[in-house]
């Protein structure tokens, strides 16, 4: 018997589960059906007040002296000293004697040439004498013979005291010319600077006019960095007017150059270079950031053939002095990033770039919870923000985040409102 109900357990376990099944079906609720309300995408937005800003051009340049020259001495002659911080690298002030050129030569030619001043000078006063003892023979001889006639001034000797005169201004040339080559023997610095190369050594024979040393100055630097020419828009560039001749006729005085030119009448009057545009200079160096305060100075001549950019010429003043954001020289060859601080701008956006689309489109994240997609003015555009006007509302912001398949009117939901249960 035992063995018959075990046969039929699996089967009779099936039928009361079905039973259950069945019993439980026919006393359940069916579930409740809800729609749930299209909120529309989440998305990023944010405030974009109104501001005043100014625009910054930015560029990147290399740094070079504002002055270099070679060092040529001007008389020829042996070195007998020279300053230490004559070689490579060195350091001198404006003013300071870099070397000295052996002056015997020279001493004996002022020698010589103040010998031949005092000889003119003996030879104009026998000639001035000679003429006095003339002019009063000849007088003795008219009151002797009652002439009424002049005598020439070849009776009077005056052709001689001429000579004398002019011998004796061609000595004090002479003397004067071997003075200033004496003094040539000296050779000082025209500005404070540095040397790049040189070959100058004590013993040295150096040949007139020929260059022995390299050297630039200290006093400003300069970088040259290109534009772009919608870039110039927001910058002012200093011009300089070339000066006024003198005129031909002394019947226009001086106070009439200085009049201001009419409109029409001439080129307008010229910016000055205190209101050239600031500029403030970066690079990276041993392991810190350093910042130049520097201006433009001037512009190039013309643009570049194949960019089409203008360069613009930074000057810093003082690039060896150390100051509140560098401890460092701004060397020469520097690779520096330049920002130029141009005109400012009133009533525009800071928007990131990702938020302007095609056509100047901006959206807009509305208070009812639609996307307006509104056309704003660019005023300008760099590589990740653009500044638009724009009319935007107290209660509206800007859609910074991507859609697909974005229409006007649509729902949207921003993230930093709470969504609706």
């Amino acid at each position: 018997m035992k063995r018959q109900l075990l046969k039929f357990l699996p089967l009779i376990i099936l039928v009361i589960g079905a039973g259950a099944f069945l019993v439980l079906v026919a006393s359940g609720r069916a579930p409740e059906h809800r729609v749930m309300p299209d909120y529309g995408p989440l998305v990023e937005t944010l405030a974009a007040p109104t501001q005043t800003v100014q625009v910054i051009v930015e560029a990147q340049g290399s740094v070079q002296a504002s002055e270099e020259i070679d060092l040529v001495p001007q008389v020829s002659g042996v070195i007998v000293w020279k300053t230490t911080q004559m070689e490579v690298g060195g350091f001198f002030a404006r003013g300071e004697v870099l070397l000295h050129i052996d002056p015997r030569d020279y001493e004996l030619a002022v020698t010589g040439s103040e010998a031949a001043v005092a000889r003119a000078r003996y030879q104009l006063d026998l000639a001035v004498e000679e003429a006095a003892v003339a002019r009063q023979e000849w007088e003795m001889v008219r009151q002797h013979r009652e002439l009424e006639a002049e005598p020439n001034d070849l009776v009077l000797r005056l052709p001689q005291v001429r000579a004398a005169e002019a011998e004796l201004l061609a000595a004090e040339a002479g003397l004067a010319e071997a003075r200033l080559r004496l003094g040539r023997t000296q050779i000082v610095a025209p500005f404070d600077g540095r040397v790049r190369a040189s070959s100058l050594d004590v013993g040295q024979y150096v040949v007139a006019n020929q260059p022995v040393s390299r050297i630039y100055s200290i006093e400003q630097a300069e970088i040259v960095v290109a534009v772009l020419g919608q870039d110039m828009e927001w910058l002012t560039i200093p011009q300089r007017l070339p000066d006024v001749p003198m005129p031909l006729s002394m019947e226009q005085t001086a106070t009439d150059i200085q009049q201001p030119v009419a409109m029409g009448e001439g080129p307008p009057a010229a910016a000055p270079l205190t209101a050239a545009p600031r500029a403030r200079v970066h690079t990276e160096f041993a392991g810190r950031r350093h910042t130049w305060e520097g201006f433009i100075s001037r512009s190039l001549a013309e643009l570049d053939a194949r960019s089409r950019m203008l360069g613009l010429v930074i000057e810093v003043d003082a690039p060896y002095a150390a100051g509140v954001n560098h401890d460092t020289p701004l060397l020469v060859g520097m690779f520096v990033d330049v920002e130029i601080l141009g005109s400012t701008v009133d009533e525009v956006r800071v928007l990131p770039r990702v938020a302007l689309h095609e056509g100047d489109v901006v959206w807009v994240a509305q208070r009812d919870g639609t996307l307006d997609m509104r056309h704003a003015q660019v005023v300008r555009v760099r590589d990740e923000e653009v500044l638009v006007r724009l009319d935007l509302a107290d209660d509206e912001r800007i859609v910074i985040s991507q859609l697909g398949g974005a229409t006007q009117g649509m729902k949207i939901r921003a993230l930093d409102e709470e969504s609706p249960l």
